[in-house]
């Protein structure tokens, strides 16, 4: 079965180490495009984030961010699922990391909102141009509405703390991916990139068989199995390398170049 549909993760697979896309990538990704094939973005990054990239190479159909909490086109006109906390659920975690003085982030729509801007939490996004980004202080309760993504950042070594703590507290109210080790990502519970992945290619008729998905980290782990070719980065953590079918070169070596020229061109 051929390949009709690539899923690409983002950050160390996309996007090398200094966070932008290699020439080669670039190349594959188009060639790909010439001969047919659907390809986009699977990200945890927020949907405004994703269409950057995904619009800057191209890319010839809709995205998936908020770890397949987001499901849009890259004009945002179109959008084939959304997912969003409860807002009781919503309210109760950031009145949490309020009071824990936690530094967090909340997405509504192509929106960032925050207590206060700390340039310094926001590292992955220094190549993105033109985000939205909105301080509310302690006025946090008028923004708990349609919220689909929040993220919990930390740089003195306390996430996996953290992780615990609201693994705990919240339980089956949310869903807790990509402990980073400086960064942690908070979904409405059940979402995962396979969920956004399946809702697009139900959407553009492809069959699960006729994915290929490639990544690195945890919130990879669930497309890579969902994907008829599942493939990881050779930088990728060890329990991805286990489940993918294939294992790709590291993401300062054209490793998404590589794969899409074995598989598909």
């Amino acid at each position: 079965m051929s390949i009709k549909l690539i899923a690409l993760d983002m950050d160390n697979t996309l996007l090398n180490r200094q966070k932008l896309v290699s020439p080669k990538n670039k190349e594959a990704i188009y060639k790909a495009m010439q001969n047919g094939v659907h390809v986009t973005i699977a990200t945890g990054r927020m949907p405004a984030s994703a269409s950057y990239f995904a619009k800057n190479l191209g890319m010839n159909c809709p995205v998936v961010s908020c770890n397949g909490g987001v499901v849009k086109s890259l004009d945002s006109k179109n959008t084939i699922f959304e997912a969003h906390f409860l807002p009781e659920t919503i309210l109760s975690l950031i009145e949490t990391c309020y009071e824990h003085d936690w530094y967090i982030r909340w997405y509504i729509g192509d929106v960032i909102y925050v207590k206060y801007k700390d340039a310094r939490m926001f590292p992955a996004y220094k190549t993105t141009k033109g985000l939205n980004i909105v301080e509310v202080g302690n006025d946090y309760k008028n923004y708990i509405n349609n919220v689909t993504q929040l993220v919990i950042c930390d740089i003195n070594g306390k996430i996996q703390q953290i992780y615990d703590y609201v693994a705990e507290v919240f339980k089956d109210k949310l869903g807790l991916q990509q402990n980073t080790g400086f960064t942690m990502d908070v979904t409405p519970p059940g979402i995962t990139k396979a969920v956004g992945l399946k809702k697009l290619a139900d959407y553009l008729g492809v069959k699960q068989e006729e994915v290929m998905a490639i990544g690195d980290g945890d919130n990879d782990l669930s497309m890579i199995k969902y994907a008829g070719c599942g493939v990881a980065m050779e930088n990728a953590i060890a329990d991805l390398k286990a489940e993918a079918s294939f294992i790709t070169k590291d993401c300062d070596e054209d490793g998404v170049a590589y794969a899409i020229e074995k598989f598909v061109l």
